[in-house]
């Protein structure tokens, strides 16, 4: 459950008067960041930096909070080893089928662990990870920028329809609302995202 506005400032490079402090400090009450040590004994959460697909895997695990789980001695994904510092947290992901990674055409998955998380993957974690159900999607996007035949079309029209994705309000072209699905998600907006699923009756 969501608690109250916090008023700890926890990184010394998200102040209070940053658009999104309380789901950043939220995200740090939780334990699902612990952000960066700096020499001086204080933490910065690196607000604006794209959020890697194994920091992803972590902060969802977290998030689940921490779900007894012992990952297979082999790797599920060729590039992801058994030594990797998430691959526990990868592999959790894997085996609740909230990421199937990318088929290597040989019958092995990679994960692609550092590379950004996409606005549109964000969607498809999201809605998986909710285990959602029973859920049509409307005949017309919500956004400009995505069609009903993208193929996260269903999972991002759910996170708009709940308000855990708002997107750019009128900033299309002709005025339109806009997704940006491709674009990385910034771990700010991805504290937002988790904070507002949390939110969720």
């Amino acid at each position: 459950t969501v608690t109250a506005a916090p008023v700890e400032q926890y990184f010394v490079d998200v102040a209070e008067d940053n658009m999104f402090f309380t789901e950043i400090t939220w995200l740090a009450q939780r334990g699902v960041t612990r952000g960066w040590d700096l020499p001086d004994g204080t933490k910065e959460f690196r607000p604006v930096t794209p959020i890697a697909r194994d920091a992803m895997a972590a902060f969802l695990y977290r998030l689940a909070e921490e779900p007894e789980y012992t990952a297979p001695t082999v790797s599920p994904f060729t590039d992801v080893s058994t030594d990797n510092q998430f691959y526990k947290e990868i592999a959790w992901l894997q085996a609740e089928g909230i990421s199937t990674g990318w088929a290597n055409g040989d019958g092995t998955f990679s994960y692609r662990p550092l590379a950004p998380v996409a606005r549109d993957a964000m969607a498809a974690f999201m809605f998986r990870y909710a285990d959602v159900e029973g859920y049509t999607a409307p005949t017309v996007s919500a956004f400009d920028d995505v069609s009903t035949a993208n193929q996260f079309y269903t999972e991002i029209s759910w996170l708009a329809e709940n308000g855990i994705a708002t997107g750019w309000i009128g900033e299309g072209n002709d005025g339109t609302d806009i997704f940006r699905p491709l674009n990385s998600i910034n771990r700010d907006a991805m504290a937002a995202f988790m904070y507002r699923l949390e939110n969720l009756d």
